[in-house]
């Protein structure tokens, strides 16, 4: 029986450790970063048809547009001429013309800066490469507890709302959405962790109380205050890592729906993109009859859990310290998942095992669920929105299609590289490229020989490193014919392998698997001997 309940979907609380506060970042000179000739042409809010100011400006001033927006903004980008600037500026349906500027996809990691495994694992910093992602410029609505206002390590922006108590500051007095902010957007100032976007704005939007409890109506109140002040305050993305059961009007379009669904389908409208938790019971959460949401809702980005320990690709880390039953990179047993291809195609995965963030009172926490999953893909989101690869996108589907890699290297047991039947949890999101964790392959050469009975047939094994493996490799061999043996020695480049027939062994051709074992990690690369 699924009991109808509203509340944050986080799964265990750790420890909690206090750092020291960070100090500022220097500024740059944004002047180093136009492209040369290249503009963005904002219309006046009083035109009415982007397309019709448009042609005009074609017709008139002789412009080319690059990139049309009707959504995020009214205008569009194009290369253009001193006169062609100096005639657009003095058009009274012109608000602005600015230089068009690069975007950079990563920064210098502070040092001092810890880099959470999560944030490793989506590619969204790394401390051996000593690199992190820019400060997004779109903010994010942080739909939860409220946020510590006070926190050294996060950029809090001022107003906000509080739906518990109406009229007071929206301070955090759980935790559980200080964290989701952490992971946001944790500075990369010298100290503490850092975000997928370090810096980004993020905006305390408290709908939960202490105990991380509330209701439908204090939900709405939330999503009605961002659709209302996402222009005057640069809010594109609102993340909501909170859940309850809904009812079958919530497995439909918006129109004919819940007031909760309703309401995001209108702030959706307003250009809010929401990332939303997949809950953390294990089950499907788009029930026929009690769907989980807002996970259920198409207009949302549904996201799972998998369990990441080294903030590496490949599986080779140890199981997640703070749980037991988890594995690095695998689906997380707790997260949610989808079941069905409407589902699937808003549906994303991201770390949620083990998450380090921001607490109360300037601190550090970590803690697990799908509700630190889905900051991971909130702050790419905005990172998307701010470079302009999102925006004025608005639809989930599309935007999990921007988010997510669907590299087989990049993925997890769980994703549709690596199915679980009847559960699907998606691709997982990246905010940059991820580093791989020491491993290995194998090749052989030739991969297939052909001998007389008594013979003797050899095959260079070779090692092929990847992620700066060093280790040695033991190798092993099955398949091998009746009254055939094999041998090989143990290196880290290569070894041959020889495989001895008697007499009596039996004609035809086989398929011999050679297998290599080093820290934990196999890898197999198969060979053909056919026996004359």
């Amino acid at each position: 029986m699924r009991i109808r309940t509203l509340a944050v979907c986080c799964a265990l609380l750790f420890s909690m450790t206090a750092l020291a506060a960070p100090a500022f970042a220097a500024g740059r000179d944004g002047d180093d970063y136009v492209v040369p000739g290249s503009y963005i042409v904002v219309l006046d809010d009083s035109v009415q048809s982007v397309s019709r100011q448009l042609a005009e400006h074609e017709r008139r001033d002789g412009v080319e547009a690059r990139r049309v927006f009707r959504t995020a903004l009214k205008g569009y980008s194009a290369r253009l001429t001193h006169a062609q600037v100096r005639d657009l500026r003095a058009d009274p349906q012109v608000a602005s013309v600015e230089p068009n500027r690069i975007v950079h996809a990563s920064d210098t990691l502070a040092a001092g800066e810890s880099v959470p495994t999560g944030i490793a694992r989506i590619g969204a910093a790394s401390s051996s490469a000593g690199t992190a992602n820019p400060a997004g410029s779109a903010a994010v609505a942080v739909i939860d507890t409220g946020i510590d206002l006070d926190h050294p390590d996060l950029n809090v922006a001022g107003g906000g709302t509080n739906c518990v108590s109406p009229g007071a500051a929206p301070d955090d007095d759980n935790g559980h959405g200080t964290h989701v902010s952490g992971t946001i957007g944790a500075s990369n100032a010298g100290a503490g962790v850092v975000g997928v976007a370090p810096g980004t704005r993020v905006v305390p939007v408290k709908v939960l109380n202490s105990a991380g409890e509330g209701t439908w109506d204090q939900i709405i109140c939330g999503i009605n205050w961002v659709a209302a002040h996402a222009g005057s305050d640069g809010i594109a993305v609102a993340n909501m890592s909170l859940g309850g059961l809904g009812s079958s009007l919530d497995n439909g379009a918006c129109g004919a729906t819940s007031a909760l669904h309703q309401a995001i389908c209108n702030a959706t409208a307003a250009g809010v993109r929401f990332a939303v938790a997949a809950g953390n019971d294990g089950w499907a959460f788009p029930h026929s009859t009690l769907p989980d949401v807002p996970a259920a809702y198409d207009e949302a980005i549904t996201v799972t859990a998998y369990g990441d320990s080294d903030g590496l690709t490949g599986a080779s880390g140890a199981a997640p310290s703070c749980r037991s039953g988890e594995a690095d990179d695998r689906y997380a047993s707790f997260s949610n998942y989808s079941n069905n291809s409407t589902d699937n195609a808003h549906t994303i995965a991201a770390p949620g095992v083990c998450i380090r963030s921001t607490w109360l009172a300037g601190g550090y926490n970590t803690i697990s669920g799908t509700s630190m999953a889905t900051p991971h893909v909130a702050g790419a989101t905005a990172l998307c929105v701010s470079t302009g690869a999102c925006a004025g996108d608005t639809n989930a589907a599309s935007l999990v299609g921007k988010l997510d890699s669907q590299d087989g290297a990049y993925g997890f047991s769980g994703d549709p590289f690596r199915p679980v039947t009847g559960r699907y949890f998606g691709y997982t999101v990246l905010a940059g490229t991820p580093s791989e964790a020491p491993s290995f392959t194998l090749s052989a050469s030739p991969t297939s020989r052909t001998i007389t009975r008594g013979e003797q047939a050899g095959y260079a094994i070779t090692v092929n490193r990847t992620g700066g493996f060093t280790g040695s490799v033991a190798f092993s061999v099955s398949g091998l014919p009746n009254r055939s043996s094999g041998s090989f020695t143990p290196t880290a480049t290569g070894s041959t392998l020889t495989v001895s027939t008697s007499s009596k062994t039996t004609r035809g051709t086989r398929t011999l698997t050679v297998t290599g074992t080093s820290g934990g990690r196999s890898r197999t690369v198969q060979v053909s001997l056919t026996v004359n």
